[in-house]
């Protein structure tokens, strides 16, 4: 095995050099990552994992480059560094795979951008795992049956995520916004679908919703911006079947993060609407 990392390095082009070391780096600990007594966070140990199956198949498979590639990734997960999805630059697939692959990517980064790797870790890294290997199966021309492996194990463990991100622990429903975005994405579509069903099955006395932002902007600015994050989710309750006199809409900018960030900075997670049955 040391002998085909070594006569790859110069193959293994797709990989982002900056989240690697260097070739030394899998010849020398990637056996001792397979080994190893899994430890750190939950998200990195199912990457490890995940990765160093991935890997294994390429290798029985004699695709060495792509063995080389995931080898990496599963190398720098167990190290605790931050190994993302791939890329879809340069990649070799239809258009049509282009446009599923590239929605994929964007649902998925949402979600773990939005605490997705903590808040429900064994589902994002297997999702992060899987579509990764249906970008690599598309890209090879694998069988649709193959490719649709991946692509099916990904769509059901994303959804997972997005759904244990639907809530904190006291039990507020988090709806995320992009910066300076007060539009509703189709992972807060489905956040406000748990909503409707759950206010369903309760038949709570009502729901409160309030808006927040970040502190990125002017004060004033910020606490328009969380009014109109706050009336855009009232209003696609509404528009769900919940009697708008059962919702009461409040907003409070940037007076109360979910993260502490310094003024003029950007924070995902501050950038929201909670929602609460009362």
């Amino acid at each position: 095995m040391a002998l085909v990392l070594l006569g790859l390095t110069a193959a293994c082009t797709a990989y982002n050099p900056d989240l690697v070391d260097d070739i030394e780096v899998v010849r020398h600990e990637y056996e001792a990552v397979r080994a190893m007594t899994p430890q750190g966070p939950l998200f990195f140990q199912g990457l490890r994992q995940g990765y160093l199956d991935y890997s294994d198949l390429q290798y029985s498979g004699a695709e060495f480059q792509d063995f080389v590639h995931f080898a990496f990734k599963a190398v720098d997960s167990a190290k605790g560094d931050m190994v993302l999805p791939d890329e879809l630059a340069g990649r070799k697939v239809t258009a049509e795979q282009q446009n599923e692959l590239a929605a994929g990517r964007a649902r998925l980064m949402t979600a773990l951008d939005h605490n997705g790797r903590k808040r429900a870790p064994e589902d994002a890294s297997g999702a992060q795992v899987a579509f990764d290997c249906w970008l690599d199966r598309a890209e090879e021309g694998a069988a649709p049956e193959l490719i649709q492996e991946c692509k099916g194990r990904f769509e059901q463990q994303v959804a997972a995520v997005e759904e244990g991100m639907t809530r904190t622990e006291d039990e507020a429903y988090l709806v995320f916004f992009a910066w300076d975005q007060a539009e509703l994405s189709p992972v807060a579509q489905t956040v406000l679908d748990q909503i409707k069903a759950d206010y369903a099955g309760r038949t709570p006395k009502g729901v409160i919703v309030a808006g927040h932002a970040d502190r990125s902007g002017p004060d004033a600015y910020n606490e328009r911006l969380s009014k109109q994050r706050a009336r855009a989710v009232a209003e696609a309750l509404v528009g769900r079947g919940i009697a708008g006199q059962a919702i009461e809409v409040e907003w409070f900018g940037e007076t109360q993060p979910r993260v502490i960030q310094a003024d003029g900075t950007q924070e995902p997670q501050n950038r929201r609407v909670e929602v609460r049955f009362r």
